[in-house]
């Protein structure tokens, strides 16, 4: 049965719409992560580039293109609503969030765009704020190039460092996607920590409007004394 399964997955793995699944789901993952697309990325390049399946090269490419496109979509999305249209926008978390965000773009704007890339949920929070906030186009493109290239050449890089050291396919990437798994966890603790001590810590701010932790409310009438006897 394990037979029949690893030969159904390196059959997939030669056919040419693999490549139009990557690039979908890395864009997809640009601005809604309903799927890692690390995970996808990581799990075809463990066997890329074996007897009848699909180039490595491609994978690397179209892995990039995808978080290019879905990282250029968050940020349309971000200048095109804002953050404060819809009342879920003004709750507590979603504040918080954007205000960090917020604050982190204005003082390390590079910094913070290149490195949101390997922060899955985070990139989508950064790219959405930046396109909010107004942070120029072409430098965020630029940066998003540059981020989107080398995060595709690193996942894949992790697939062939655990490549060949089993016979099983299933097990290959089954290894290769834990490997990616516990390195990006690695790797999303010390950006945070990092993104952390250089803009400093989150301040604690509460939503917008009425009712709001940081909304003193709408002042009531004056009060009036009884009259005394």
């Amino acid at each position: 049965m394990l037979q029949i399964i690893e030969d159904a997955v390196l059959r997939a793995a030669g056919q040419w719409w693999v490549l139009v699944l990557v690039y979908v789901l890395c864009t997809v993952d640009g601005f809604f992560p309903v799927v890692p697309s690390e995970s996808v990325l990581v799990a075809l390049a463990s066997i890329a580039g074996a007897e009848d399946t699909v180039s490595l090269w491609w994978v690397w490419a179209l892995g990039a293109l995808g978080a290019i496109t879905g990282d250029q979509v968050a940020y349309s999305l971000g200048r095109r609503i804002g953050v404060e249209r819809y009342r879920w926008m003004r709750t507590r978390s979603v504040s918080r969030a954007v205000g960090s965000a917020r604050r982190a773009l204005d003082g390390h704007g590079a910094l913070v765009i290149f490195t949101a890339r390997y922060v899955p949920g985070g990139r989508v929070a950064v790219n959405y704020t930046a396109g909010a906030t107004g942070y120029p186009r072409t430098a965020f493109t630029l940066l998003d190039v540059a981020a989107g290239v080398l995060w595709s050449a690193y996942s894949i890089g992790i697939a062939r460092l655990t490549a060949g050291w089993l016979d099983s396919t299933l097990l290959q990437i089954t290894v290769a996607v834990i490997a990616a798994a516990v390195l990006g966890w690695v790797l999303d603790v010390v950006l945070r920590a990092v993104i952390v001590r250089v803009t400093g810590p989150e301040e604690d701010t509460g939503p917008a409007g009425p009712g709001g932790a940081e909304d003193p409310g709408t002042p009531g009438p004056p009060a009036v004394d009884s009259p005394r006897d």
